[in-house]
């Protein structure tokens, strides 16, 4: 009983400093978060035009996948109208951000996995886009999702190719399975995740 105690409170210490961080974290102006679009789209036009990085971007997720991943959002969107369409598996290159929901209210769970290794954050929405606890930000444009991250008093674009064609979210076991040379950082991924209340099922506990 004293260890489940210990855990819980934990726990409640560990969601109380998330909130913490996002209140503190800058959030782009209005002007910061225009030019951030229009760099994306740009982008995205770009990408799309050169025949290289084209396939990089191309759409090649299965009918099923594509309804299974909108069945989820519709779910979510009755109870997180504005977090549900940033919800599923974003493609990027040789790297992918994995959007989950959470059982807490307003909140939205960030995985980014690469090379072997990942990490996570949590979210919330605000002015139109996720404002991360680590200071990403994160806007889509339809099928294509870009972010941002603060540096030196200026949100810099955090990417190559836009993360595109959101997939279905796997298990917390399915995710880990793409962290598989970083046995440290699936631990603290997985402990972040049941610390966050991050799910990938269309029920919400709450």
């Amino acid at each position: 009983m004293r260890s489940l105690l210990i855990i819980g409170s934990s726990l409640i210490i560990l969601m109380a400093n998330h909130s913490s961080v996002l209140a503190q974290i800058r959030q782009p102006t209005n002007a910061e978060l225009r030019r951030l679009r229009q760099e994306f789209q740009q982008v995205i036009k770009s990408t799309i035009n050169n025949s290289v990085s084209a396939s990089y971007i191309q759409d090649r997720r299965t009918q099923n996948e594509k309804n299974n991943r909108k069945s989820f959002v519709n779910a979510w969107s009755k109870v997180e109208p504005k977090l549900a369409p940033f919800m599923g598996v974003w493609s990027g290159y040789e790297s992918s951000k994995h959007i989950y929901p959470s059982n807490i209210r307003g909140r939205v769970c960030v995985i980014w996995t690469g090379d072997g290794s990942g990490s996570m954050d949590t979210g919330v929405f605000s002015n139109g886009f996720i404002k991360t606890s680590r200071g990403e930000v994160l806007f889509k444009e339809g099928n294509y999702l870009g972010s941002a991250l603060l540096k030196n008093g200026k949100f810099i674009r955090n990417y190559d190719i836009p993360f595109n064609s959101p997939r279905p979210l796997g298990s917390l076991t399915k995710l880990l399975e793409y962290m598989y040379d970083a046995q440290a950082e699936k631990i603290t991924v997985s402990q972040k995740f049941q610390a966050a209340g991050c799910t990938n099922s269309t029920k919400v506990n709450r």
